[in-house]
């Protein structure tokens, strides 16, 4: 990674060049057994990680945001109080969704 210069943009890390190589093969189809074997051995190997080999993992393609959109849609019911403790826009952005789902949820 020397040889390249240091990006500077939210995100979470720069990419070794080894990860940068396998990226840039050509993207398998979803339906292929071989994406299907994977996608089965990745929800696997997450289960264990996570420590939960009875519940259901996920895999989301998307970025956080997105996930912790998910979590909240599917955990809070219409009628429910939230408590979003906001330090940064993250957190203000899932408080504005929430209002916008529930108007009860009450952002404050």
């Amino acid at each position: 990674m020397k040889s390249r210069k240091l990006l500077m943009i939210p995100g979470p890390i720069e990419f070794e060049s080894e990860v940068m190589q396998c990226m840039a093969v050509p993207t398998p189809s979803h339906v292929s057994p071989g994406f299907i074997d994977l996608f089965a051995n990745s929800l696997k190997l997450m289960k264990e990680v996570w420590k939960c080999p009875s519940g259901q993992a996920f895999i989301v393609a998307g970025t956080g945001t997105l996930a912790m959109d998910m979590a909240a849609v599917n955990l809070i019911e219409t009628g429910d109080k939230a408590l979003v403790i906001s330090t940064e826009l993250l957190w203000f952005t899932l408080c504005r969704n929430l209002k916008t789902i529930w108007s009860s949820s009450g952002y404050s």
